[in-house]
């Protein structure tokens, strides 16, 4: 039987569409923990996400923090990071880079401009109530934070002097120019996925005991915005001076911070649900004697 070209060259593309269609679908692996008779105990369930109805929010990913150390595991975790970008833009997931205070040198970005366009929303300005940090949610209520920050987070040998040095993204992460957005703007972030139907909104990104739980954009004004909201625990990283309380690594420090927000915020996915490696991204220092779990 003779199969002419356009009948092959229909359903080559049907086949596309098919294909298409198969990898619409996200499968999580979402982690909560829960009190349970008196315990608390780890709660995974697996979900499925539609890419076309979640977004993800890349919380101050900075060129250069005032801390060395800081500074260093951005650098570090960017490459991994931008792999799952890379895997979720494929897939029809919205990107928002968030770097904040850093939008001058993207003015003339498509990516920046395409964010400026957003119109608000009411809704969302009356929830937010603008661009303001989120201190607390009511679910964190009478919750003690499980270590002390006070100092700044900077665990370096000696102390980094403060400063605000950053001027932009770290360019290891990829932006597309024709899709993704350049904002540090919560009601913007908030109006678009509103206004064209995303509820699924997954934060990564510096630090999660600060920024990317407290900024405009941050879990906390997801969870408010009733977005179904998780942490990436793979692609964050805390500001947590190890000689600070409870005294564990900084390591730890994330993995209690981490253990926190699971019980009293959002639950966390990890990045292997985008890359499908075998292993979520670790610092390599958390393997260094005496400077791991």
């Amino acid at each position: 039987m003779k199969i002419s070209m356009r009948t092959m060259t229909l359903a080559a593309v049907l086949f596309a569409a098919g294909q298409q269609i198969f990898a619409a679908d996200l499968t999580l692996k979402t982690q909560k923990r829960v009190l349970k008779e008196g315990t608390v105990v780890t709660v995974v369930e697996e979900q499925k996400w539609d890419p076309k109805k979640t977004a993800i929010v890349i919380c101050d990913m900075w060129d250069k923090h005032w801390c060395k150390g800081a500074t260093a595991r951005v650098a570090e975790m960017a490459p991994a990071m931008d792999k799952v970008l890379r895997k979720a833009r494929e897939q029809g997931v919205t990107i928002f880079h968030a770097p904040s205070s850093c939008m001058g040198p993207y003015g003339d970005h498509p990516a920046r401009k395409r964010a400026v366009d957003i119109k608000a929303d009411p809704e969302v300005l009356k929830i937010l109530g603008g661009e303001k940090w989120c201190h607390g949610l009511p679910t964190e209520t009478d919750a003690k934070w499980p270590i002390d920050q006070g100092n700044g987070g900077c665990d370096c040998e000696p102390k980094c002097p403060g400063g605000s040095p950053w001027r932009s993204q770290i360019d290891t992460l990829s932006i597309d120019p024709d899709k993704d957005f350049i904002t540090d703007s919560g009601v913007a972030i908030g109006s678009y996925c509103r206004q064209n139907g995303i509820n699924n909104v997954i934060v990564m990104g510096v630090h999660t005991n600060m920024c990317v739980i407290g900024r405009p954009f941050g879990l906390r004004q997801q969870v408010r915005l009733g977005n179904n909201t998780a942490l990436m625990r793979d692609m964050t990283d805390t500001m947590y001076d190890s000689r600070s309380w409870p005294k564990v690594s900084h390591f730890k420090g994330t993995d209690l911070i981490v253990e926190h927000f699971e019980r009293y915020i959002c639950p966390s996915v990890l990045s292997t649900d985008f890359t499908g490696e075998a292993a979520p991204f670790k610092f390599k220092a958390a393997d260094e004697p005496g400077k791991g779990k």
